[in-house]
């Protein structure tokens, strides 16, 4: 008699019997001081979300504010992820709750930032402000700069306009595009007028502006662009917009 055909392993037919992953209920969610990213790697799960029930397929993920209310179930046999980002140190013009499809360099980012939250494989990068670029309806993108025309120069400061915080040297931007910090210099001056590095504190100031008037905490926009220090963040907005940050939130930030 023949033995009995045993499923390779990953294969379809092997799920049924192999893999068994109940379905989990969480109910009266709340985060006070978090905001909350949920990645549907597997399968699907059932949310309500003040109120208002929503199913979250594989391939999408949810962004919840600080303080949203939620209770949700994971379907069986599906894997829901989560990733907390600190309101105090999270600037972002997201207000309310967000689904997000999940493409091939966001689910790259999400797998570094779970790797980076549970282990000790911690790439030295700040990976939180890369998603937050890509998941944002209205991204902190700065469009009033002029930008230069010469073809490595422009992918740096399109990377910069992705993410003003970046602070790789002008050795590794140039590096990262195949060229020589000394091409990117000259042609950021020749066709913007400006040194790279005037050109990116102008960057990072303008997008300071519009995550201020985002209702954003002041020491999370200075880490968002880059800085660790909100004093010398302080310094250098004010040497920029002329007014300090909270003069500015008072003469542009609307509504609560």
């Amino acid at each position: 008699m023949p033995k009995p055909r045993v499923p390779e392993s990953g294969s379809a037919a092997g799920s049924p019997w192999r893999v068994h992953l109940p379905p989990v209920s969480l109910e009266g969610m709340i985060e006070d001081d978090k905001h909350l990213l949920l990645w549907q790697a597997r399968g699907e799960s059932d949310f309500t979300i003040d109120g208002e029930p929503r199913v979250l397929a594989s391939g999408h993920a949810l962004w919840l504010p600080a303080r949203t209310p939620h209770a949700f179930t994971v379907r069986e046999n599906s894997v829901l992820l989560p990733m907390f980002f600190d309101v105090a140190v999270t600037a972002t013009t997201l207000r309310e709750s967000t689904a997000i499809t999940v493409d091939r360099d966001l689910r790259t980012l999400f797998l570094g930032f779970i790797q980076a939250s549970y282990s000790l494989i911690r790439p030295n990068v700040n990976i939180a402000r890369q998603i937050l670029a890509l998941i944002e309806e209205r991204p902190v993108l700065v469009t009033a700069l002029p930008l230069p025309t010469t073809e490595s120069a422009l992918l740096v400061a399109e990377s910069l306009r992705f993410n003003p915080g970046d602070d790789r040297s002008v050795n590794e931007l140039a590096a990262s595009v195949h060229s020589s910090a000394r091409t990117i210099e000259r042609a950021f001056l020749a066709q913007t007028g400006m040194t790279l590095r005037q050109w990116r504190i102008r960057n990072r100031m303008e997008a300071a502006g519009i995550l201020l008037r985002s209702h954003t905490l002041l020491d999370a926009v200075a880490r968002r662009v880059g800085y660790t220090s909100t004093s010398a963040f302080r310094r250098v907005f004010k040497g920029h917009f002329g007014m300090t940050p909270g003069e500015y939130i008072a003469r542009f930030r609307s509504g609560p």
